[in-house]
């Protein structure tokens, strides 16, 4: 019930969207840090 599960058809396509959403926070979490040193 709710997130998670045994897998199916939309599985694999949810754990692709989790995996991009966790690269672009660390994207954007980085070039913040980048960017605040830069303006420092």
């Amino acid at each position: 019930m709710g997130m998670g599960g045994a897998g199916g058809p939309g599985a694999e396509r949810r754990r692709r969207l989790v995996a991009a959403v966790i690269v672009l926070a660390m994207v954007l979490a980085a070039g913040a840090t980048v960017l605040s040193l830069a303006l420092d």
